[in-house]
């Protein structure tokens, strides 16, 4: 599967039992099985839609939902807890959840097009999708309590974004990168990320990396590390996105101000230097935005996008035109031809657009609120552990929101699950330093449910109850 072995043919089938037997221990046994086996998937479900021509296979990642949802409401009627912990997002997620699909209906109505009443309406197939993205913090955060299973859940992550980079590499080390050309740039990404997608997801989450990195002092730690955050960099690099540029620097920034002023004094040397330090063709890039003609015709067409979207969103500021109504719209720009677009190329504004003012509010606050999140752990940490996956979620959100200024990609699943799903792992290790809540006593969930309103039961050493212990001691 994208290994570059040969072996994508081979392979569908056992993926599809695997996937068909973690889907029943899901719902048999534990939730964590369905958690960990999808992780991975979710910036490449290009795989995954190997399985389509299987039966149900189009339905993998519906089936995933169901048995993960199953589990769930099992696993919390068992110890009798409410189904959702008390958390920030908790309000504008549903409120979201609420928002788009009210959405749906006035998309419909505003087209003119019948009311969406079957699940094969192609607005009800985009909400599903959507929703899944809020609805993985809201899995993680009240399902995933042993801290050896958020560290599971990084490694699986950092693997999936190595196998991005490799596929790139793969790609690109033949290349001539000493200057900067049209073939160059369209080399782009693979499948379903393309290259402004792939080189923003990879802003996105490698300075999460960076982040652990810079807290870690364990040499070792540092080495696995280094791997991945060096080859993520050479793909921004050669992926020739300005937005992908944009989020790196806002990451770096993050991380700099925040952690690192050494990392600050650098990004202002680039910001002054950045002619002399950065690689020619990446330069040429950079220097093609703007010159002395005028803007370049990509920035050009983005610019028209985006008064055609401005305009649009002034004549339906608080409805929109409903959910998914970019792809109902013609994007054009004057002077560029006769292509039309399904994109506004700016997520703020395509937001706006299809949900109105209200809508884009929803998301604003939604990430207002991660950033807050990851503030609170960095500063509640027990362990540079913590304290680097605080900051992480603080320059990933940056990085994401950066990203998006000249791109529209925060609505799919392979772009943005990941910070959602690093919300809840911060949310949930918050929590568990904070307050003590849900530290999982053993692998027995009676033993874990009996236990659940008192970590000072006799239970196995962790990395939690010992900071509890050390925190509040016992008469």
């Amino acid at each position: 599967m994208e290994l570059g072995w040969g072996l994508s043919k081979i392979l569908v089938v056992p993926l599809y039992i695997s996937a068909i037997i973690v889907i029943l221990l899901t719902i048999f046994k534990r939730i964590e099985f369905g958690i960990l086996f999808l992780i991975p998937f979710l910036p490449h479900q290009n795989i995954l839609d190997k399985l389509i021509d299987l039966p149900l296979g189009k339905d993998i990642n519906d089936l995933f939902f169901i048995a993960i949802f199953i589990r769930w409401i099992i696993d919390k009627r068992k110890a009798q807890e409410s189904l959702l912990i008390k958390t920030p997002l908790n309000l504008p997620i549903l409120l979201f959840l609420l928002w788009t699909f009210i959405e749906i209906w006035w998309g419909a109505s505003y087209f003119g097009d019948p009311a969406p009443l079957s699940l094969a309406d192609p607005r009800i197939i985009y909400w599903k999708n959507l929703i899944r993205i809020p609805l993985f913090y809201l899995i993680i955060v009240n399902n995933v309590k042993n801290p050896k299973h958020i560290k599971i859940i990084m490694f699986l992550m950092i693997m999936a974004i190595l196998m991005l980079d490799r596929n790139f590499y793969n790609i690109a080390r033949w290349r001539d990168f000493s200057h900067f050309t049209e073939s160059t740039e369209k080399i782009g990404g693979l499948h379903t990320l393309g290259g402004n997608e792939l080189a923003v997801f990879l802003a996105t989450y490698v300075i999460v990396l960076v982040s652990l990195f810079s807290h870690t002092s364990n040499l070792w730690i540092k080495l696995l590390l280094f791997g991945p955050i060096w080859l993520s960099y050479y793909c921004i690099a050669f992926l020739f996105s300005r937005s992908g540029y944009l989020a790196t620097f806002a990451g770096w920034a993050v991380v700099g101000f925040l952690k690192d002023k050494k990392i600050f004094v650098f990004i202002v040397a680039l910001i002054l230097f950045w002619q002399t330090l950065l690689p020619q063709a990446v330069k040429e890039r950079i220097e093609m935005t703007k010159t002395e003609e005028g803007y370049d015709g990509t920035t050009q067409q983005r610019l028209g996008m985006w008064d055609q979207g401005l305009e649009i969103i002034f004549s339906n500021p608080i409805l929109g035109r409903g959910i998914d109504a970019t792809r109902f719209t013609d994007v054009r720009s004057e002077g560029f031809g006769s292509r039309t677009w399904h994109s506004f190329h700016n997520s703020y504004i395509q937001q706006a657009v299809e949900t109105g003012l209200v809508g884009l509010g929803i998301y604003l606050w939604i990430f207002f609120l991660m950033i807050k999140m990851g503030w609170r752990m960095y500063r509640a940490g027990d362990s540079d552990f913590h304290k680097g996956l605080g900051l992480g979620l603080i320059a990933c959100v940056m990085s994401c929101m950066a990203g998006n200024f000249a791109g529209s990609y925060w609505n799919y699943l392979e772009t943005t699950g990941y910070m959602y799903v690093l919300a809840g792992l911060v949310m949930r290790s918050t929590l568990t330093i904070e307050q003590g809540i849900d530290i999982p006593l053993s692998n027995n969930d009676d033993a874990a449910s009996q236990a659940k309103n008192s970590w000072t039961v006799a239970e196995p050493e962790n990395e939690y109850s010992k900071y509890f212990k050390e925190k509040y001691p016992t008469e």
